[in-house]
């Protein structure tokens, strides 16, 4: 199955509270509209995604200097 655009917005909001909060699985889960077993799905699932190779032409863009919640603005 492909991600929606939906999905991948949900997945980021995930990684996001995870990483800047105390939030647990389950909080997380109740804020993002999914079940803490959805929510450690997504985690997992991540991470356990190999790391695709950089794409970008220009060696600025590859410093890994997006700022926090970058796909919401």
């Amino acid at each position: 199955m492909v991600a929606s655009r939906r999905d991948d917005e949900i997945a980021l909001q995930i990684l996001h509270l995870r990483d800047t909060t105390d939030l647990t699985a389950e909080q997380i889960g109740r804020r993002v509209g999914k079940t803490r077993s959805a929510v450690l799905g997504i985690v997992k699932r991540i991470r356990d995604e190999p790391i695709a190779p950089c794409e970008c032409q220009r060696p600025k863009n590859r410093d890994g200097g997006m700022p926090p919640r970058w796909w919401s603005r």
